[in-house]
């Protein structure tokens, strides 16, 4: 594999899920979401629900199929997590709807039933405005939770820092020596028995405490240093700005909190039996959503849209959604010209001069030059002629 096929495939799978790709169908309004942005045979058929007779195609028809919109995401796992819930949405549509006219004495027909639940255009776009605004205000939980923890590592690092500094170290190094001969002595004694021997649950208990004190030292150790290494880099922008003339008072003390702080205690990591409560989520956000539409009218079937969220004009396409970076296509010979592939456009282009240098070889000849190249009377030709 190349090196320029390697960095194209390589860029793709970094960007997958980044771009959300919706298309609908002309006839029936069905509505599928796609992460690729040509449409893939077996991926959409799997989207689609029976909903009657002839209502599954055996394969899919390009000519019926339009892209309603792109979706670009900040980030492609805020994209994946739209795109799966747009999908569990869109078969809660399919499977859990209400009679169109509550006051009607008969259900519809079994055609129109089937009508009903394949027009999914307009709860589709009703659905990407709801998850946008959902993930709007989980973006402001997350960040609100990710600022709590940060203040809450601070204090924790200030603390140890504190504590290091007043000869926490040395004691906590004899505490650690004192646990572990404690634990030897205990499964010492487990090994004998009798009716002192302490359980495997007490001996699992002291090797979490001293798994603590060891994950303490290293905090203790980590936040010394961060201190220092922030009181270094102070002390050079006191030295830099005293160089300028400027005022020193103005150097602020920043620490950065080593990455040890992330990482959740010994007790809470078994009490959440395998799962990582340090990882931070992601943070979603609204800012620097785009939703380029096909038909810009389109987005008025959702009552509301996130503030930060951009529209914009996707351009004239056909089957296949236009390309994130290129410039809309407003006019039909335009999209023409750029469906068109650059060999043909090569050999249209060279027709012209190909037909030029062809009559300048041929040579024109009388009737009797023609009588006697063919042995047939040039009078036949008349009719044809005229």
């Amino acid at each position: 594999m190349s090196s320029t096929k390697a960095d194209r495939l390589a860029k793709r799978l970094a960007d997958h899920g980044r771009h959300l790709y919706v298309y609908h169908q002309i006839w029936t309004n069905q509505v599928i979401y796609s992460l690729e942005r040509s449409m893939n045979n077996n991926q959409v058929l799997k989207q689609l629900t029976f909903a009657g007779k002839k209502t599954l195609p055996s394969a899919l028809r390009k000519d019926m199929w339009r892209p309603l919109l792109t979706a670009t995401f900040p980030s492609p796992s805020q994209g994946l997590a739209a795109f799966r819930k747009l999908r569990e949405l869109r078969m809660l549509h399919e499977h859990n709807w209400e009679h169109p006219d509550p006051e009607a004495r008969k259900m519809p027909t079994k055609k129109m039933r089937g009508h009903l639940i394949m027009d999914q255009k307009a709860n589709s776009i009703a659905d990407i405005a709801w998850v946008l605004r959902h993930q709007e205000e989980l973006g402001v939980k997350m960040a609100q939770k990710h600022e709590d923890n940060q203040n809450r590592i601070r204090e924790e690092l200030l603390a140890l820092a504190k504590e290091a500094e007043d000869g926490g170290v040395p004691l906590l190094e004899q505490s650690m020596k004192d646990q572990e001969a404690t634990i030897d002595k205990m499964k010492q004694m487990q090994q004998q028995g009798g009716p002192n021997a302490p359980s495997r649950k007490q001996i699992g208990e002291s090797m979490v405490a001293l798994k603590g004190m060891r994950l303490r030292y290293e905090k203790m150790k980590a936040a010394t240093s961060a201190i220092e290494s922030a009181k270094e880099k102070a002390m050079a922008q006191a030295e830099a700005q005293d160089a300028r003339g400027a005022a020193p008072d103005s150097i602020s003390l920043v620490i950065e909190p080593p990455r040890i702080f992330s990482q959740p205690s010994p007790e809470l990591s078994s009490k959440s039996k395998g799962r990582n409560s340090g990882l931070q989520g992601p943070l979603y956000t609204t800012e620097g959503v785009v939703l380029r539409w096909t038909n810009p009218l389109d987005a008025e079937f959702a009552a509301e849209w996130p503030a930060a969220v951009q529209h914009e004009y996707a351009g004239l396409a056909r089957h296949t959604a236009a390309p994130i970076g290129q410039e809309p296509a407003v006019s039909v010979e335009e999209l023409i010209q750029r469906n068109t592939s650059q060999k043909y456009t090569a050999l249209r282009e060279a027709r012209p001069r190909q037909i030029e240098e062809i009559n300048d070889d041929v040579e024109e000849i009388d009737d009797a030059e023609y009588e006697r190249m063919t042995g047939k009377s040039a009078a036949n030709l008349a009719p044809a002629r005229q």
